[in-house]
């Protein structure tokens, strides 16, 4: 396993260690309000990509979620 490998493991297992304990302590409603406040976090960062690059938001997330 290479250290970003590594690296991918130790956040995906973070991941979803968070996201269990906010299941267990706020349930659904928790898993919510979460996936909300990271789906606004995300947007804000990709528009300060965007600003910082020069280009739209759009082709910013494009480049970062290409199948």
């Amino acid at each position: 396993m290479t250290s970003r490998e590594h690296g991918a493991s130790t956040r995906d297992t973070a991941a979803r260690e968070i996201i269990a304990g906010v299941a267990f302590y706020r349930g659904e409603a928790g898993l919510k309000e979460l996936a909300a406040d990271l789906v606004v976090q995300l947007a804000a960062l990709i528009e300060q990509v965007a600003a910082a690059e020069g280009r739209s938001a759009v082709e910013v997330a494009d480049d970062l979620f290409r199948d």
